[in-house]
């Protein structure tokens, strides 16, 4: 049998070579490296050891660089390999394959350099601005990231809506906060204000220097402190007023404010379409004149309604939506047209002998959403049976409905009230929201609010957002399976647990067996110790995404197999301004009330 031992050929071939020349070694090595794969460092070093050789002829120097300059090619080393064809050319001048190469990695970098062909969309942008304009906010903030038309898309719309801050928030707006009660907190709530008054000023000077920017704006909501202790709201209102002129487009205003803040700003809005506003510390001047607008929304705790009802009448004939909340007003129905509006709020007094909600039922027919929040001094039951029978099913296209009555005369009984509101409302199929409450146990005597109440719940087949008392007289058992079942969001007012005020989860045991098994969010009163929030879960609700206790939210955070894992609380900053936002994230959208700085589409 023949044995080959390898080594003899390598020592063949080694004491072949030891006879040759350098150049004959070099022209050796360089027709053996034509057969090897083109990386790697064996190549490197195989043509650096020939170029080391002084003698080496120009037909070799060429050979050497074009083989590394392919070796450097295929591990993308580009600039290396220029180098070396170059270098080829340099020492062959007519040197075929190093012009051929150096040919083809011009055509190469003049294709990476050279801009890319339009490419013919599927959908123009037109029909991408539509498809966008159903996204909720949070999934256009997505879009932002994305290389594609629909990102430049998504940033004009989110950009028609923009939200200044001239402040924190004011501490006696959530003094019974949660994220109050620490004092670590204070800190960082500065530097999160500080850094808002930064953001706004940037977007102030935005405005003012790009009117194409400025243009994209259609709502604007402002939000100031009530009073200027530091002296910087007078600037920052300064610089509002110099940017409002560039807002061509603008046609929605919300302001929350004091009176000396929002005067200026008025004046300058005279040509805006709708501008809101909310004074917590008094009546503002309305002696301004606006015409058509649509949308009117007011605010405050005092004054008088004088100027509001002549800035009303003015825009009787062109108002659509109107939101009015001051406890202490009567509402001017002399100075509206009921009957054009399609959204209506009211937060006021109801005096003795005042027909408010007759006139209402009467001639709101195109009325789609209705809040009425009220103190009564006198029955008003009447009104609802009689304009029941005079005039047969009122507000046909009612969609959403909220009553509540804070107070009562002392001297007031009017126990017919609430049942006279459920007959109103029983068989309603297209109503899709619905709030009813009483202030507290001696008000729901006084006006009716009673277990019976609960009974129209069953005839709202498509109802998805519910809001209403729980009266003393109910069982729990039975009250679960009084709501309708395509109910998403649910918010109870007790003014007592009926079990125990100190441990309610029996009370909620009783409820959990009838609750929709598709409710997606809860609200309950101040009823529980913070550290019990997550009874409301375990023992009542298990379903839910979202939790609210008095002013505090919670999202239900779930592990993969769909067992909860914690709750993480909203920060306080977006409950104040970006609740409906964040409820629409965590798919509750349902739950989000009629807010004053939302304008109706």
């Amino acid at each position: 049998m023949d044995v080959f031992n390898p080594k003899i050929l390598d020592a063949s071939i080694r004491d072949v070579s030891s006879c040759l020349t350098n150049n004959q070694k070099a022209d050796l090595l360089l027709y053996a490296m034509r057969s090897l794969h083109p990386e790697g460092t064996i190549i490197e070093n195989a043509v650096q050891s020939c170029l080391l050789i002084s003698t080496l002829s120009p037909e070799n120097t060429a050979k050497a660089r074009i083989l590394r300059a392919r070796a450097r090619l295929a591990v993308g080393s580009h600039f290396g390999a220029q180098d070396d064809l170059q270098a080829a050319l340099v020492a062959e001048p007519d040197n075929p394959e190093a012009k051929a190469l150096l040919h083809q990695r011009s055509v190469t970098v003049e294709k990476l350099l050279s801009p890319l062909p339009a490419k013919k969309e599927r959908f123009s942008v037109e029909i991408w601005r539509e498809i966008a304009l159903y996204l909720p906010r949070h999934d256009l903030k997505a879009l932002l990231f994305i290389p594609h038309t629909i990102s430049h898309v998504a940033s004009q719309i989110l950009f028609r809506k923009l939200d200044l801050h001239f402040g924190g928030i004011d501490a006696e707006e959530g003094k019974s906060d949660i994220w109050m009660q620490h004092a670590g907190d204070v800190g960082f709530a500065d530097d999160v204000n500080a850094r808002h008054a930064q953001r706004s000023a940037d977007i102030l000077t935005r405005i003012i220097v790009d009117p194409k920017f400025a243009s994209a704006v259609r709502t604007l909501r402002i939000y100031a402190p009530i009073r200027d202790k530091d002296g910087a709201l007078a600037f920052q209102i300064g610089m509002l007023t110099n940017a409002l002129p560039n807002l061509i487009n603008l046609r929605n205003v919300y302001i929350s404010a004091g009176a000396e803040g929002i005067i200026p700003v008025l004046r300058v809005l005279q040509t805006c379409a709708n501008p809101n506003s909310s004074s917590p510390d008094g009546p503002t001047d309305l002696q301004f004149e606006f015409k058509h607008l649509a949308h009117f929304s007011y605010c405050s705790s005092g004054g008088s309604t004088n100027q509001v009802h002549s800035f009303l009448a003015q825009n009787r004939d062109f108002l659509r939506t109107v939101y009015i909340d001051n406890p202490h007003w009567v509402f001017p129905t002399n100075s509206v047209s009921i009957r054009n509006l399609t959204h209506f709020h009211f937060t006021g007094h109801v005096p003795l002998n005042n027909q408010l909600f007759a006139d209402i039922l009467a001639n709101g027919r195109q009325l789609e959403s209705l809040s009425l929040c009220c103190s009564l001094d006198g029955a008003t039951s009447q009104q609802f049976r009689a304009t029941h029978h005079a005039y047969g099913p009122v507000l046909p296209f009612l969609r959403n409905f909220s009553f509540s009555v804070m107070m009562v005369h002392r001297r007031v009984s009017d126990r017919d009230l609430f049942p006279a509101v459920a007959e109103f409302l029983r068989g309603r199929h297209q109503l899709r929201s619905l709030a009813l409450t009483a202030h507290d146990e001696s008000v729901q005597r006084a006006v009716g609010f009673d277990a019976a109440v609960w009974g129209v719940l069953p005839s709202l087949i498509n109802l998805r957002n519910l809001k209403i008392a729980y009266p003393p007289d109910l069982s729990p058992g039975l009250a679960s399976w009084l709501i309708p079942r395509t109910v998403l969001a649910l918010s109870l007012t007790l003014d007592h647990v009926p079990s125990s005020s100190r441990d309610p989860v029996p009370f909620l045991e009783q409820l959990r067996p009838g609750i929709p098994p598709t409710l997606r969010y809860i609200g309950l009163p101040d009823l529980l110790p913070l550290r019990n929030v997550s009874a409301i879960v375990a023992h009542g609700f298990p379903m839910v995404r979202v939790v609210r206790v008095g002013n505090s939210y919670f999202a239900i955070i779930r592990g993969g197999d769909g067992l909860v894992k914690e709750l993480e609380p909203c920060p306080r900053r977006t409950v104040a301004y970006h609740c409906s936002e964040w409820l629409e994230w965590r798919g509750c959208e349902d739950a989000c009330a009629w807010d004053p700085s939302e304008f109706p589409s």
